[in-house]
């Protein structure tokens, strides 16, 4: 994920909840570099996380029906809620979803939620448009999956409207991630290796599509930093046109021996237009899928392969074998063998003198009944009871007289309550000691419940500090920008437009045109120091004439087809019809094409207008103080602070100039001939030596050589004194 973030407002907080089992660990860190993350469900990792906690990351087993969700939400107040359908990856949606929707409504309404992003799946799309005599125009389904999660995006439209919660609803197709794990494609891996058979049941000519999870954030991280938006629904689709047989195919390759088999039924669309959704999430959110799953399905075979087959650790495996066992079976096991070694110690005790006022019986339903409780210790004396049973038969008691004898009664007697006693205090002490821990683990659960839910708000509230500490810092950046370009000469006004412009937009592809009184050029006025080997020092309309029209409207224009021959943003200063000034930046990043960097531009480019036209008024209201009489000749005065201004410009690496000193120093003639020879950007001007200067604005040496050709030809000399 190479996401940049460029709004100080974007959300400090997000809540992730509904079918967020494909989300790994991995792709949670990157999230958290951007918001603290909480996650309403399980993940992949969640062992990993608990071991690994996060302050930026918290988990919660929790669904939007239970009320300890309403408590989430109001203590980490959430900007932003993503929430997964359970049909997205081919699902058959969750278990009282449309429960769980309407509570997460609830929620994010009394809680103010700013935006809830609902990622849902294509399938709500398979549909035809059918009349019904009756009903009119209606919906018919391909499939009921299909019409289950058409109907739940109407759930949550409806919804939204009712709550008043800005709601975006994100149709994707087939999810993937790094080792595919809890995924379709994972689940169809496993298919393929236990029985080296796929059964498509689609057509080989039907599209398939994948999203991966890197993706998907980058496009939910772009919902979620728009600010400018409204309630919608886009389908976010890869954009690579594969078919399930490319897809058998590349199944095939990875798999050896695999049985890849289609359905003969018609082919399948959705009820969109592809290439209008893709321009709509374009120009949006800014969005365009990196990742080609199929491509590079290969690779995601091997991964989820080596996931699998990972050797598992000696304490792994010594858990996995206890786990085999259940405590009844262990109890059962020290049970009879406890009893075999007494009735092996028996043989050999019975007949001797040390041992003749010790019970071995005795003490082994004594070690049961307070080892494990009631039962084993009933059982225990049991057992000793036909133990000694056995024990009278071996040596002449007869079965009638062990019954009818009473005084064979008691030792029997004692053997049972013996087991049943202690059984029953180590019960009843059990119990005790296990509503115990289970109070104190409620408790502790409790605790760290509201523990986690502080350090949170704590972590918020410092979060909201430095937000409140960055609105100031852009006043005072916005106060600065204003203080630089108050000026009255444009050129002082280029250069500094220009560092505003690449200080606060974080981006050094900014160029300054101005444009002739025909509307025919664009000469280059000042640009930052990385453009001014790219761009060219004139530029016909011609080759602008795709945004020539929407400058002149007064709009900004945006690049949002990505014409590399255009730039990505563009702002026109016009005065009486006509563009006076054009500001652009060439180059943009994929984070900063969102309506709140758009806005920013244009914001900046309307002060460098209000300035610009504000020195326009000044310079014309001076007019006939700068000139010569009846002349383009500046008086030294005005022409020394030109100078001044393209000399700062030429330092900063904005702009080039060249300076010559005419050889004629007649006002007359050198205005006479220098009419019709130069650029309206270029300046004549008289030094304070008294000579006569012509200042060459965005000239290199080459220019010169052609320029100074024209001059000859008109019998104009010249020394160059500056640039070269």
């Amino acid at each position: 994920m190479n996401h940049k973030s460029t709004n100080p407002d974007q959300p400090s907080c997000v809540l992730l909840c509904g079918r967020v089992d494909f989300f790994d660990y991995d792709t949670l860190k990157q999230i958290a570099q951007y918001y603290n993350v909480i996650i309403s469900g399980q993940v992949i990792d969640q062992e990993v996380l608990l071991k690994k906690p996060s302050r930026k990351i918290h988990i919660y087993n929790e669904d939007p029906t239970q009320e300890n969700f309403a408590r989430i939400v109001y203590s980490y107040s959430p900007d932003t809620v993503w929430y997964f359908t359970g049909y997205i990856d081919g699902g058959e949606g969750l278990t009282n979803e449309n429960k769980m929707l309407e509570a997460l409504f609830e929620a994010c309404s009394v809680n103010e939620v700013s935006k809830l992003v609902v990622i849902s799946s294509v399938n709500s799309l398979l549909y035809k448009s059918a009349d019904g005599r009756k009903t009119g125009f209606f919906k018919d389904y391909k499939n009921e999956r299909a019409y289950d999660c058409g109907a739940l995006e109407d759930l949550i439209r409806y919804n939204s409207i009712r709550k008043n919660v800005k709601t975006v609803i994100l149709r994707t197709s087939h999810i993937a991630n790094r080792a595919n794990e809890a995924t379709y494609l994972g689940n169809l891996y496993n298919t393929a290796l236990n029985t080296r058979k796929v059964d498509f049941p689609y057509n080989e000519n039907q599209l398939v599509d994948f999203m991966t999870v890197r993706d998907l954030c980058e496009l939910l991280i772009s919902v979620t930093e728009e600010t400018m938006d409204a309630s919608g629904s886009y389908t976010a689709l890869s954009g690579y046109r594969h078919t399930y047989g490319e897809f058998g195919e590349e199944l095939k390759k990875s798999i050896e021996g695999l049985n890849v088999t289609y359905d003969k039924q018609g082919l399948l669309d959705y009820a969109i237009n592809r290439k209008e959704e893709e321009r709509r999430i374009r120009e949006n959110y800014g969005f365009i899928a990196a990742d080609d799953v199929v491509a590079d399905l290969d690779g995601s075979y091997g991964r989820h392969r080596k996931k699998q087959i990972r050797k598992k650790s000696v304490q792994e495996r010594l858990k996995e074998l206890a786990g085999r066992f259940s405590q009844k079976l262990l109890k059962l096991t020290e049970l009879i063998l406890l009893f075999v070694i007494v009735q092996y110690l028996l043989r050999y005790t019975t007949d001797t003198v040390f041992f003749k006022y010790v019970d071995m019986r005795l003490f082994y339903v004594v070690i049961m009944g307070v080892a494990h409780g009631m039962v084993p210790g009933v059982l225990a004396g049991l057992l000793e009871c036909v133990s000694l049973a056995v024990s009278y038969w071996n040596t002449g008691v007869s079965s009638t007289m062990l019954f009818y004898n009473v005084d064979f009664w008691l030792p029997f007697a004692i053997y049972l309550m013996t087991g049943a006693i202690t059984g029953y205090m180590t019960s009843t002490k059990d119990q005790k000691q296990a509503f115990a821990e289970e109070e104190v683990a409620t408790l502790q659960e409790k605790y760290m419940f509201l523990n986690s839910v502080y350090m949170s708000v704590i972590d918020n509230k410092e979060e909201y500090k430095k937000q409140i500490l960055g609105y100031q810092d852009s006043f005072g950046k916005i106060f600065d920008a204003v203080q630089k370009l108050d000026s009255s000469v444009p050129s002082d006004i280029f250069v500094n437009g220009i560092s505003t412009l690449e200080r606060i937009l974080e981006n050094h592809s900014v160029a300054i045109y101005s444009m002739d009184e025909y509307q025919k050029y664009l000469r280059l006025t000042a640009c930052s120091k990385e453009m001014a080997v790219k761009l060219t020092n004139s530029v016909s309309i011609e080759d602008f004439r795709a945004i020539y029209d929407t400058l002149l409207s007064g709009e900004t224009f945006k690049n949002t087809e990505f014409n590399d021959e255009l730039p990505m943003y563009a702002y026109a200063v016009t005065e009486g019809g006509k563009i006076r000034l054009m500001i652009t930046l060439f180059d943009a990043d994929t984070e900063q094409m969102n309506l709140y960097y758009m806005n920013l531009f244009t914001i900046l480019c309307s002060l460098i207008r209000v300035s610009f036209m504000r020195a326009l008024e000044y310079q014309e209201a001076i007019e006939d103080e700068k000139y010569y009489p009846g002349t383009q000749i500046l008086i030294p005065e005005f022409f020394k602070t030109e100078l001044l201004a393209q000399r700062k410009m030429a330092e900063a690496g904005v702009a080039s100039c060249i300076l010559l000193k005419l050889d004629d120093d007649e006002i007359g003639e050198v205005d006479e001939k220098m009419r019709g020879l130069i650029r309206h950007s270029d300046l004549l001007g008289r030094g304070e030596d008294g000579g006569n200067y012509l200042l060459l604005t965005q000239t290199t040496a080459d220019i010169l050589d052609i320029v100074g050709k024209r001059f000859k030809g008109k019998g104009i000399g010249y020394t160059v004194m500056e640039g070269m």
